[in-house]
């Protein structure tokens, strides 16, 4: 693989940095997953340059065939400069991470933050078999937020923070939120929230709980208490589903992250939720219909896929 030009893309957590190398036309070559480390600035280029060489090394390419690289990271991006205004959990402020590893790698690298990444993923994935021209992303993971995608472009707003639904007060003067503020919708339906809520309404769960994939197990095997959590988890993201419609009036809602991979365990109380809205109210029953919903494929890593495009030039 001497003359190929090839594509990289990154999926950059605060604990896992993943990898997929892709020829021109976006066929996969290649996938890993390495540990982040965050200590310094220097160590997460050291975490991002071993993903990138062991993509290439599993089909024995060097470097120099890279043609761009795009990635997908956590916290507050400014796509133009590939500064990373703020990264919380990778432990970065007004850190040139795309210049970096372009200086590394020799090679045009393109950053956006990791959920509006993962909307171009999402969004790409869905026009494989659907004309859409519009959606809202939803990952539920660690925390929770949206990415944009209005009238076939990436929605980003005034500050690039367009989407950041986990931080409206939907209870005020509940948990607080790791962004100060209480009674966020984060402090409800992302994972640690679910299993903090669990735990505290049966207190000897907390040696069997480890996630919120075990809320939901617990749940289908009949734990009331579990039931519970999840329900209201249902309430609160049928809500936020509501907003993004209402808001946006987008063509799909499509939900991904950690905490969907609970499947049908995790959708179904979302749907009944819906169910009743649609009930009540014609306006739901027109704009919240069943169809738009749709579950991300567990096997389907938007946010590496979207990266893909943002080598492509197709996230700009």
């Amino acid at each position: 693989m001497q003359t190929a030009q090839l594509l990289v893309g990154l999926d950059v957590g605060g604990t896992k940095t993943a990898a997929l190398l892709a020829d021109a036309r976006g066929n996969t070559l290649a996938q890993a997953v390495v540990a982040t480390y965050t200590a310094t600035p220097d160590e997460l280029l050291g975490t991002i340059s071993r993903a990138i060489r062991t993509v290439l090394a599993e089909v024995h390419a060097t470097p120099r065939q890279i043609q761009s690289i795009g990635m997908g990271v956590p916290g507050q991006v400014d796509p133009a400069t590939g500064i990373v205004q703020l990264a919380v959990n990778l432990n970065l402020q007004r850190y040139p991470l795309g210049p970096a590893i372009s200086a590394r790698f020799k090679t045009p690298t393109f950053l956006e933050n990791d959920v509006r990444t993962a909307a171009i993923g999402a969004f790409n994935h869905l026009r494989q078999t659907e004309p859409v021209q519009s959606i809202a992303y939803v990952s539920i993971g660690t925390g929770l937020a949206a990415g944009m995608i209005l009238n076939g472009r990436l929605h980003r707003g005034h500050n690039g923070m367009a989407g950041e639904i986990g931080h409206m007060i939907v209870e005020p003067g509940g948990v607080r939120c790791n962004c100060g503020q209480y009674g966020c919708l984060e402090t409800f339906v992302a994972g640690p929230a679910i299993v903090r809520q669990l735990i505290a309404a049966v207190p000897e769960m907390q040696n069997t709980i480890r996630n919120a994939g075990d809320v939901y197990a617990a749940a289908v095997q009949g734990n009331a208490a579990a039931q519970a959590v999840v329900q209201r988890v249902g309430q609160h993201l049928s809500r936020a589903i509501q907003w993004l419609v209402m808001m946006y009036d987008v063509e799909k809602i499509v939900i991904g992250g950690g905490v969907a991979r609970s499947g049908d365990a995790f959708l179904d109380p979302i749907r009944q939720e819906l169910a009743q809205l649609r009930q009540h109210s014609p306006l739901a029953a027109e704009l919240l219909r069943e169809e738009k919903l749709h579950l991300m494929p567990p096997d389907y890593n938007p946010g590496l896929w979207g990266a893909v495009q943002l080598a492509m030039g197709g996230g700009r």
